[in-house]
Formats: structure tokens, sequence, C-alpha cells
């Protein structure tokens, strides 16, 4: 997701800056007593957590995730759990990795069909049918739906005619026409044909305009030195986007025509995948990141200077009308799930503000490692810094124009943890589109109850999402321990804070890899034969673990809400040290401390538990096992209310990463709050509740 400074535009006024102090300050006391409790958090669910963060602040201590705590049924979790199927599996993989994915509990699998897998030759077929096919059914017989990435990447971005172009005479970096032989020449197409791959992968990367005796202009100068001789060239069908409508405001013929290409793939790709399935029972998303690969949403990224005006929003436009065109039952799929791909990078994109018929609103919440204090943002864009009582922690130097923020003070940690974008560091977070509680960004409602009028309020699916290991201490034998740990700390925190799907990326990416390398290896070496699940490796085996936890889940006729009243902590453990002040405390682990309930039945709860750590690189012990990243764990004992008054409980838990119960100390079971003791770590335990009847 891209960082986004931009200037505060409200702020909370006094009186609630002011309840909000007084709330904060009597969220933990600490206990000197050595034999007791090192520490109580007395109000662990707080929405004074979310609204002390407008829109433009950011505070190491404040958790808008402790805002709200839902309760919502496991088979909401149970159902969300997918992954990407990348484009690095090979077809005769396809059939063999649906079954593992769905033995280790998968539900869902994003697939790309891009916008080059349709026919040049006839735009309303596909090219290579089979491996489309073969995969689309493989998913689907393992009761795993499919999400299929509508895209244009700019390196094929459409049906193209790849050719060679021979220059006749060598042309210099920053010309504006080159000389073609005779074939290349009587090949161009105007606007569509161009010079490939100069700087990138990037199918007419320099389009030709025109050609005159052999000479063809170009649509912008060449980035380098060409030789005479062969050069990768290639004729798109369409152009490239133009904007939506003229400096007259009627509507441009030129995307007119792009378009009308688009909605053709549309519905060539949906037709074939309800062949398949059999139904409208899959989803579609429009569009991957915008920030990559994404040139050919705009004509001008093509030529120089710009050749189209301020002519409307094109991402806006394709977005509005694929959902129109979608949703007419003219198109056989009028119930698809459709998710909003153009709005995986960036915050702005609301429900009140998405078009009726949409499904969901997508993200990709990357995070690279950051490190405090040299990584807090003091660039001039006006994001104030916060501390714990919600009050400002920065100064603004007197030649700055109010534009920039340094802290006064800033905690040295590191930030690498899956629930970065649900944690207040970076103003972005993503609790403002998850949380029942409404905010205001820039005079627009955010919020899950958002919704536009005549239609229902978008979700929001994760489709993209893998823990960024770059430039850490962790070695390449520790990498699967440690995403099998962010997998199940991002798969439940998500879910339970809102969201309704979540694509972990990828199956067999080279470097994001998720399958252990090893389970194809054994399929290439037993000619096809299944190597069985637990050769997928560590991440499947942990996620096939939390997806057993989830087997007994039912639909809820009467749904109940669990509350957590208090943290009680015995080891003190901070994740890191304060400024030696009351308003900039160190942040105790009891601060973080993820409770994250699901109701499985009419009488049962599985609670998924842990320490949220700011820094999954963290070394604890020495040695070379991939434990020594692991938090020691330690004891905490919770007060839990929602019970039944009078009905006996049974308690358990279940450590998924490592497969072993862990033992639970029920303290007492009054008045329909149920206080127990267990020990946590920095990975989700599964304590589990059950009334007897």
């Amino acid at each position: 997701m891209t960082r986004t400074m931009a200037p505060l535009l409200t702020r909370l006024p006094l009186l609630l800056v002011c309840s909000v102090l007084f709330l904060l300050a009597g969220t933990t006391s600490y206990s000197s007593a050595r034999s007791g409790p090192a520490g109580i958090v007395r109000k662990p669910i707080d929405p004074a957590q979310q609204k002390a963060l407008g829109f433009g602040d950011r505070s190491h201590w404040l958790q808008p995730w402790r805002a709200y705590l839902d309760t919502p049924p496991a088979t909401k979790l149970r159902d969300a759990i997918g992954i990407n199927v990348d484009n690095h599996v090979r077809p005769h993989e396809v059939d063999a990795l649906a079954r593992l994915l769905g033995e280790s509990g998968f539900r869902r699998a994003r697939y790309e069909i891009g916008w080059d897998a349709i026919d040049y030759a006839d735009p309303r077929r596909l090219r290579d049918p089979g491996p489309i096919r073969r995969t689309i059914a493989a998913l689907h017989a393992r009761g795993i739906r499919p999400l299929i990435l509508l895209n244009a990447n700019h390196g094929v971005p459409c049906p193209v005619r790849e050719a060679q172009l021979r220059l006749t005479a060598p042309a210099s970096q920053g010309a504006r026409e080159v000389h073609l032989d005779a074939v290349s020449a009587a090949a161009v197409v105007p606007g569509r044909t161009g010079v490939s791959d100069l700087t990138a992968r990037k199918a007419a990367e320099i389009i030709i305009t025109r050609v005159d005796g052999g000479v063809a202009t170009l649509a912008k100068p060449l980035p380098r030195d060409l030789a005479a001789g062969d050069h990768n060239g290639a004729t798109l069908l369409y152009e490239p986007f133009a904007s939506p409508r003229l400096a007259d405001g009627h509507s441009n013929p030129a995307f007119e025509r792009t378009l009308a290409g688009w909605l053709s793939y549309v519905a060539t790709v949906t037709r074939e995948a309800r062949a398949i399935v059999g139904s409208d029972d899959f989803d579609v998303e429009i569009w991957n990141e915008p920030s990559f690969g994404s040139d050919f949403l705009s004509r001008n990224r093509y030529y120089s200077p710009n050749v189209d005006g301020e002519g409307g929003d094109v991402e806006d436009e394709i977005l509005k009308r694929t959902i129109a065109f979608l949703r007419n039952p003219a198109s056989g799929v009028p119930g698809v799930g459709i998710g909003n791909g153009f709005e995986s990078q960036q915050p702005w994109a609301s429900g009140a503000t998405s078009p009726a018929g949409l499904t969901a609103i997508d993200k990709h919440p990357y995070k690279n490692v950051c490190r405090f204090p040299e990584d807090a943002v003091n660039d001039g864009s006006g994001i104030r810094p916060l501390n714990a009582f919600g009050r400002t922690a920065g100064v603004q130097p007197a030649d700055d124009r109010g534009e920039r923020w340094r802290d006064t003070f800033a905690p040295r940690y590191n930030a690498l943890f899956p629930e970065y974008y649900l944690s207040g560091i970076q103003t972005e977070h993503l609790i403002r589109d998850l949380s029942p509680i409404s905010s205001d960004v820039y005079g627009t409602k955010h919020g899950r109850k958002t919704r536009p009028v005549g239609g229902a309020a978008p979700k929001m699916w994760i489709t993209e999402w893998n823990l960024e290991s770059a430039d850490t201490p962790i070695q390449p034998a520790e990498i699967a321990h440690t995403r099998a740990k962010a997998a199940l700390r991002f798969l439940t925190a998500y879910v339970n804070k809102g969201a309704d799907a979540v694509h972990l990326y990828a199956a067999k990416h080279p470097g994001y890899g998720l399958v252990d390398p090893g389970f194809f290896e054994a399929l290439r070496r037993d000619a096809g034969s299944y190597p069985g699940a637990q050769a997928g490796g560590e991440v499947m085996t942990a996620l096939g673990r939390l997806a057993g936890a989830l087997r007994g889940a039912r639909p809820i006729k009467r749904k109940r809400a669990l509350k957590l009243h208090r943290i009680v902590d015995y080891a003190g453990r901070k994740q890191f040290a304060g400024g030696g002040t009351r308003a900039l405390p160190p942040l105790y682990d009891r601060e973080v401390l993820a409770f994250l309930p699901f109701q499985l039945d009419a009488r049962s709860f599985v609670i998924p538990t842990y320490i949220m750590t700011r820094d999954l690189a963290r070394v604890y012990r020495g040695g070379s096992d991939p434990r020594r990243l692991d938090l020691p764990p330690s004891r905490y004992r919770l007060t839990i209310a929602g019970m039944k008054r009078g009905k006996r409980v049974k308690v358990s838990a279940l450590d998924p990463l490592t497969g072993k119960s862990v033992r639970v100390r029920r303290v007492s079971n009054r008045r329909g709050k149920l206080v127990v003791e267990l020990k946590l770590t920095d990975s989700p335990r599964l304590l589990h509740i059950s009334e007897r009847r």
C-alpha cells in the first residue's frame, strides 16, 4: 500500500479530546509488587483508540484495532481463507495444488486471466483456453471459490501481434523518428504499433504515429540509442485508454473504442468461467495495483507532449461501466462478486463513493520493515504525531509554515508485523474502512456501514498480502516458520476486524511462495503422483490446523457477542521503551494483546489470542532454530464476558503453529464472566470455550 502524506483536514473538538485523555489515562495500571501482576489493562476495548486518530494523525501508542470487538461467526473465518495461484504454477501442477489447498483449508483462490489471454484474430475467444479451464475446474472441484483478476499489465496489456521492426539506420536517444525497411513500414498500424521493451517489459512502448516513405514518426523521444537491425515490436489490438470525455464534455470515441474491447474481454472471461463453474458462483477483481504495470490506463504515458486533457477519471469510468455490464442480466453472471482493485494501494475509496453493485473494495496492505525513530514521518506532509493520551507529540519549526511535524520523542523499535495497517503508526490505517465506527477523510465518510445511494455497503477483500522479509535478520531457513506465524496472525486479525476475504500471496512465487518448493519437486520427480499434504510445508500445515479448528462451525441463528473486560499481565514485557513520561510511556505487550473471538455454534467459541508484537524479525534466543524468532510465552489472565449465567463451561487451547495443546486454567465463572489464565506468545493460540448443556 502506498504511503500517502496529506495534511489533516479536521481535528477533534477540545471537549472530545479531553474526554479521550481521561479514558486513555485509565486504561493501564502498574503494580510495584513483584509477586503480583506486572500490570492490568482495565479497558482493552475502547472507541477512543480509533476516534482520537483523525486522518492526518499517527501514533506509536494508540491502537485503532482496539476500538471495537466483534464476535463474527467462525464460518466467516473459514470461508475467508484464500491464496493467489500465480503464473509460476504450471498446468500439470494445478490438480495436485488444488488438492493440497483444499486439504489445507483454503476456500478461495485468486487467478489472473489478463486481457492478453484474448485471441488477437478473434477477440470473442481465448487464445489458449486449455490451462485456464484446467485451473478453474481444479479449484472448483476442491470447493475453492475462484477470484478472477481482470487486468491489463502494460507488459502485454491486451491482445497483441508481436513482430520484429527492422531499422535501416541507427537512431539516437531523444530521436523522434526512425527509418524502417519496407516490410516493417507496411506492418505499422499508426497509434497501435510501436517498438517494445526499451526500458522495461512493455509492448509498443514507443508508439509510431505515422509512416511516410519508411520514416516512422514516434509518439515520444527514444529513451536510448537504437542500432540498425531488428528490434522487438508489437501491434496492440486497442489503443491505450484515452480520457473518457473530450474538452467539450462529450464522450471520447477513442476511449469508447478501447472500453468496448475491455468489456468484450470481460464477457469472454466470465462466460468461460460460468461454463466451468456451472453458475455465477465466482468473483472477479477489476484491475491490479495501479502503481504497477498500469501505463495502459493513460494514453499520455505513451505520448510526449500529452495528447489528452482532464476529461474525466479513466479508472472510475472503467469501474462503473464494468459493474453495470456485469450486473445486467444479459451478461449471464449478474450475481458474480465484484472487487475494486483500483483501490488496492490507496485510502480514498469508501462505500459512500463506490458505484452501486460493487461487492468489495480491495486492498494490498504490504509493508516493508520500518525502523524508528529513523523512519518517523517528518517530511513536510503535515502528518501529526500523537502520544498515548491523544495529544500532539511533536513540534512545527517556525520556518516550515506549519507543514512539517517533528516528533518530540519517537520510540526506538522496528515495525515488521502483519497488523501494521490495523495500528496507528501510519495515518492510512485500514480500521477506518473496517470499523463500525464511521470516520471522515477529507469530507468523505468511511466505515463498514457506508454505502452508495441505491446499493449495499461494499465489503473489504484483501486480494494480496505476504510478509516482506527483505533487509531483516530473517534467514532463508526461517522464512517458512515466520510466514506461517504471519499468515495465522494476518488471517485471524483482519477477518475478525471486518475483512471478508484474504488471498495470501502466493502459491509458488520464487520470492513469496507459501507452498514448500519440495512439494513441486516431489510432484515432478514422481511423475505427477500426489506428494501428500504433509509435503506442503509449514505454512500449509499451520493453516490446515487453523481450518481444522473451525470444522465444527455452523451458521449462527442467534448471534452472541463476547467482551474482553480485563487483561492481567504477569511478565511486564515491553515492545519498546518510553520517553519517561505518562504521555510517552513504554508500549507493553499487554496493550497489544489480540483477543479475536469467533462463534462456532450456539454454545461454543474459538478465540485466536496472541501478543501483536511489532517485529517478527526480532531474535529472542541464540542458535539456528527458527523458533529463536518466537516470543517466549508468558502468563496472562483474561476476564471474558458474554457467557450464559449458570452454565458450566469447558476450556481448552491449541497452538496451530506447533500442533500442540496449550494448558488453560479456568480461574472462575460467575455471573456470565469467565476468567482464564494461559500463556501467550506472538502467534495465535486458539482458545476454545464451550458451554455445557
